[in-house]
């Protein structure tokens, strides 16, 4: 297969295999695929190069680098191969701009194209000057720009120049001019020579390498940029080892051209062979050349060419001036040449010899046969990579998905089902696990450790909620109730004052306000209660991501109707001890025949209060003797050793109740005979204060309170376990909505339902683009 028909070939393999790529990177991008990353960085690293490949084969170009270090002889080099002192070589620096020269077949087709820098271009090179400006190049190099201003901004503002030519002589000057001289040469990027000088064949490009060792980044990022973008390098060398810039030329072609060797594209040029002294040194040089070649990228000696490239030019009569005075004149050159070489034969001196016409047989030969087979092995390789690393990313992802929109949709929505489900199973558990820690830690105050305690957090809280709303309630009571005293003591002090209709009439008032401070008491223990629920609730909720059907689920109808469901069952716990106790101690006077009665008709419950009493007071331990002595029991020393076998008055009254006998006995009084309503005072004054102290003391456990308390909160955590199925649908509706907490505990491949069809749609797309390659079958 020839050149033509192979660029054409693979042009159009390569332009499928980077269909290909495009479509397997995409696919292995998303982490839902489950791409393995080798995979991807395999296709990700042949793309450019084969993308490199691909632009040179579209535009038929075949580039060959020509490169070295400064001062090596590369435009000499390419002076000679052209056969014409062209480009400057001077014992400085003498090129600013980097040449490329094309092939073309046709002398009419000879041109120079300059191409200018853009305004962007010429500032980020002067930024790039400035950010080196400490090495020696740079400084010469700015210096030169500023003082060349107008020349240089001459040159941008032509931008692109074409100067056409029959003969290469006819152009030198102006490339001289763009090439070289500082005046203009620092405002063009590039400068493109076309010629038919070059090869025999079209669409081969010569590119003049900037000199890695001219202290200047840039130089270093260009070469490596060409030298990644050629398909031969041709290397002037001038000393026997190789040095560490020339080093850096092979790195560079191998990072750019992995499927290829250094040895597959590279040639080199032992450049000023007529610079040594004898036979033997030329000899040691080349042999020492070719060894260190053959050790470091196992070049062959006949990819390695000596000679000179400025004798080829002196002995031919195509030296320039400035070119004889380089290198001196013709007839000691061609002495010396005749010294080193041992020949005599001019015609052979001057091909033999130099090296020119050697190196450049080497090269055509290589243009001619060897550069396809180094395309196939270059294209190959790539193909490869791209189609074997594309294939196997599609078996590794059709394993899991479908290619059929609708099959994906359907599959993966049942996979996400099945997953969401072995996900919520593993999840349940853990719900169930930081409930029972925060029952055991916010309400129980209970750990594994002391597992024995029924010491409850929620339930201390609740008591001590309760006293508190006692406190507050028999305080407005005994407000309310001498508030009332005087006016209904007066009602009964016609015409004279009636102590037992007085003391009924205050104790009838008083009971009925103590039936409403119950019922208050009830209600405010109801709130207080159906807010700890509602916090137990709001935990739940919190473990199902804040769903709004958790609290429907749990506390059916309303807040209100909850609320009054606890009212009603804590006023019945309530009243069947509170009731009796206020109707025995307010309802009657001490002594009275109903209170008596009252006594006597006092069933269990009673009996039961006596049970729960934790007050210090013996006076108040057995209900019925209080009832039926009074204030006496606590202050009648005869009585108390009587009936409670104690001479000692009592002492042991809790604080709350002795503060309220002292603030009471400090309020005025009013009566029309004194001594009898200050008896009565006393009377009701006590017993508000023993009613207080079953309050405070008995009622509460009597009651039950703090098992109810425990029964609703368990029955609220009951409820809520028993209830997995309802929060398996809720778990479902949270997540087909997209609530935000639930997608942060949820694994990846269950958060995006577009983004999995993704996947499947982008592998149809790989799909096709590999049935369209007859090299591959899906």
């Amino acid at each position: 297969m020839d050149w033509k028909i192979a660029s054409s070939y693979y042009e159009a393999r390569l332009t499928d295999a980077l269909n290909v790529q495009q479509h397997a990177v995409n696919l292995a991008k998303l982490p839902q695929a489950q791409v393995p990353t080798r995979l991807k960085e395999i296709l990700l690293e042949e793309e450019e190069p084969t993308r490199r490949q691909l632009e040179r084969l579209k535009k038929r170009e075949f580039r060959i680098a020509v490169v070295g270090l400064e001062k090596a002889g590369k435009s000499t080099f390419i002076n000679a191969w052209l056969e014409c002192d062209l480009l400057p070589a001077k014992a400085g620096r003498c090129t600013f701009t980097t040449t490329q020269i094309y092939s073309v077949k046709n002398e009419s087709e000879q041109k120079l194209e300059v191409h200018a820098r853009t305004e962007e271009e010429f500032s980020n090179l002067l930024k790039e000057l400035e950010k080196e400006g400490a090495k020696d190049g740079a400084k010469e190099d700015l210096r030169t720009i500023r003082s060349n201003e107008i020349t240089l901004q001459q040159v941008i503002r032509e931008g692109k120049c074409d100067f056409e030519f029959t003969r290469l002589e006819d152009i030198k000057d102006k490339l001289k001019k763009y090439v070289a001289d500082e005046k203009y040469a620092h405002a063009v990027l590039e400068a493109r020579l076309y010629t038919n000088k070059l090869a025999q064949a079209e669409g081969i490009v010569f590119y003049d390498v900037p000199g890695l060792d001219s202290g200047l980044a840039k130089h270093v990022d260009e070469a490596q940029a060409m030298l990644s973008d050629c398909d031969a390098v041709i290397l002037v060398q001038r000393f026997t080892s190789l040095r560490e810039k020339e080093l850096e030329i092979i790195k560079f072609t191998e990072l750019g051209d992995k499927n290829v060797t250094v040895a597959d594209k590279l040639f080199v040029f032992l450049s000023r062979i007529d610079s040594l002294a004898t036979p033997e040194a030329l000899k040691t040089h080349i042999e020492e050349a070719s060894q260190d070649w053959l050790r470091r990228a196992k070049l062959p000696p006949e990819r390695i060419v000596s000679g000179s490239a400025g004798a080829y030019l002196s002995l031919n009569n195509l030296a320039g001036e400035q070119t004889k005075l380089e290198i001196g004149d013709a007839s000691d050159i061609k002495a010396k040449l005749q010294k080193l070489t041992g020949i005599t034969d001019e015609e052979t001196l001057q091909t033999k010899g130099t090296g020119i016409p050697v190196i450049k047989d080497k090269i055509f030969n290589y243009i001619n046969t060897e550069r396809v087979d180094i395309l196939t092995k270059r294209c190959e390789a790539s193909l490869n990579k791209i189609m074997s690393s594309s294939e196997e990313i599609y078996r590794i992802v059709s394993k899991n998905y479908p290619e059929n929109p609708e099959e994906a949709k359907l599959f993966e929505e049942n996979n996400r089902r099945v997953l969401f489900t072995e996900w919520w199973d593993q999840k349940w558990e853990i719900i169930k696990a930081d409930l029972q820690k925060y029952y055991q830690d916010s309400i129980a105050n209970e750990s594994w450790e002391s597992s024995d305690s029924k010491s409850l957090a929620q339930i201390e809280k609740f008591r001590a909620r309760y006293l508190q709303i006692v406190d507050i309630e028999m305080k407005k009571l005994r407000e309310e109730t001498f508030k009332k005293k005087d006016t209904i003591f007066l009602a009964n002090a016609y015409p004279v004052f009636a102590q037992m209709k007085a003391n009924f009439a205050w104790r009838e008032d008083l009971y009925s306000d103590i039936t409403k401070l119950l019922s208050s008491i009830a209600h405010q223990l109801a709130v207080e209660l159906k807010n700890e629920a509602l916090e137990l609730v709001k935990y739940m909720t919190h473990l199902l991501w804040g769903s709004n059907q958790v609290k429907s689920r749990l506390i059916q109808n309303s807040e209100e109707y909850f609320l009054e469901k606890l009212e009603n069952s804590l006023s019945v716990l309530f009243l069947r001890f509170a009731r009796p106790v206020a109707e025995a101690l307010i309802r009657c006077p001490v002594n009275s025949d109903t209170r008596n009665k009252i006594i006597k008709s006092l069933g269990v419950d009673i009996e039961i209060i006596d049970n729960y009493y934790t007050g210090e007071e013996l006076a108040f331990q057995v209900l019925k003797k209080y009832v039926k002595y009074g204030s006496d029991l606590l202050f009648n020393s005869e009585l108390r050793q009587q009936v409670l076998g104690l001479r000692e008055v009592g002492t042991q009254i809790s604080e709350v109740v002795k503060q309220r006998v002292v603030d009471v006995s400090k309020e005025p009084e009013f009566s029309p005979e004194t001594e009898e309503a200050e008896a009565i005072v006393f009377e009701v004054k006590h017993d508000i204060n023993a009613l207080e102290e079953y309050l405070r003391y008995a009622i509460f456990d009597a009651a039950g309170f703090e098992s109810y308390c425990i029964q609703e909160l368990k029955g609220l955590i009951d409820s809520f376990r028993d209830k997995k199925g309802t929060w398996n649908g809720v778990a479902i509706n949270e997540w087909m909505q997209g609530n935000s907490l639930l997608f942060a505990e949820i694994p990846n491949n269950l958060k995006s339902q577009e983004s999995n069809l993704e996947v499947s749609e982008r592998l149809r797309q790989l799909s096709i683009a590999l049935k369209r390659n007859p090299s591959l079958e899906v």
